[in-house]
């Protein structure tokens, strides 16, 4: 094996140890160890970057040595935040440095070709930012933007979010300005990759080209509320583990308040009560399979569109022309 596949394969294996240890901390979880295990579990892990330094000698690739750096800054952080943690000194603010410090490894593992799951942790100030946007474009799709206005609206924005990723990737301090700005709603793999609000900005835009107002009400209601209460509610109460770090707990949560959010624009358009109902199933239950199984892809990117093409299939099968 080539000291760089070692390299790499070794810390593609720290990095998944270290994704499974920064979700059992996120605060929304309920607490199984005691402070003192957890800061052993993160000395442990320090000793297993050393290690792997150690036995993987220094290379020249440009890909392999970023990512031997970003190894190396890992382990002295689980080496400093270990004692801080054991501690009980500021632990949030110390999840939330690992967290960042764990996004640039897995930023710096893709440039070699291996991939590993971003962190998606608790953020409340996300979840409410991201309800009262989906209020406010509820409102404009359902009472305010015809089709084409509709249009307008959601291609400049998909037009400011990609000149803003553009701008990013252009020059890392306008990066960190950037993400400074959205500091308090960003997940931390979002200051390496595409912002989630890029993608919800191009499923507008996808949903203002090919639908209707009460497709598009649908699909960006269920991304509102199902998205968020899935959130919250697997991170809380998850145990029965499904498929890419999603839970039943959590899926089931979805499925309820998709149906829900997705009846209520039902009856606001004007559809009748058992139509409106089984619409809102189908495009509750496709949204959901597409939540479960956006592994690489942005869900706020797949779950508006399998939401959208819940809703076409619920009218097919019904036999109502939307």
């Amino acid at each position: 094996m080539s000291q760089v596949a070692i390299l790499t394969s070794g810390t593609h294996e720290f990095a998944i140890e270290l994704h499974r240890i920064l979700k059992e901390l996120d605060p929304a979880r309920r607490k199984e160890q005691s402070r003192a295990s957890q800061a052993d579990r993160l000395a442990a892990l320090a000793g297993r970057a050393s290690v792997l330094l150690e036995t993987a000698p220094a290379v020249e690739e440009p890909a392999a040595a970023g990512l031997r750096a970003r190894l190396a800054e890992l382990r002295v952080a689980l080496e400093s935040h270990a004692e801080r943690w054991r501690g009980g000194e500021g632990r949030k603010q110390l999840h939330r440095s690992l967290q960042h410090r764990y996004e640039a490894l897995a930023a710096a593992l893709r440039e070699n070709r291996i991939h590993v799951p971003s962190l998606r942790p608790t953020n409340y100030a996300r979840n409410i930012f991201h309800v009262c946007w989906g209020l406010f474009a509820l409102t404009l799709i359902l009472y305010v933007l015809n089709s084409t206005g509709l249009i307008w609206a959601s291609g400049l924005f998909t037009v400011y979010a990609w000149t803003m990723e553009i701008s990013r990737r252009a020059s890392p301090a306008m990066n960190e300005r950037i993400m400074r700005l959205y500091g308090k709603v960003a997940h931390p793999h979002e200051w390496h990759r595409i912002n989630s609000a890029t993608w919800y900005a191009s499923a507008m835009l996808v949903l203002a080209l090919t639908s209707p107002p009460y497709v598009c009400g649908v699909a960006v209601a269920i991304l509102t509320f199902a998205d968020p209460s899935a959130a919250l509610v697997g991170r809380r109460y998850g145990r029965t583990k499904l498929v890419h770090g999603r839970s039943l707990e959590g899926s089931s949560a979805f499925m309820v308040m998709g149906t829900l959010a997705a009846l209520g624009v039902g009856l606001l358009t004007g559809l009748a009560p058992f139509s409106a109902l089984a619409i809102a199933l189908c495009a509750s239950f496709c949204a959901c399979l597409a939540e479960l199984f956006s592994h690489r892809l942005d869900d706020n990117l797949t779950v508006p569109l399998a939401g959208m093409g819940g809703v076409y299939l619920g009218a097919m099968i019904l036999g109502i022309t939307l």
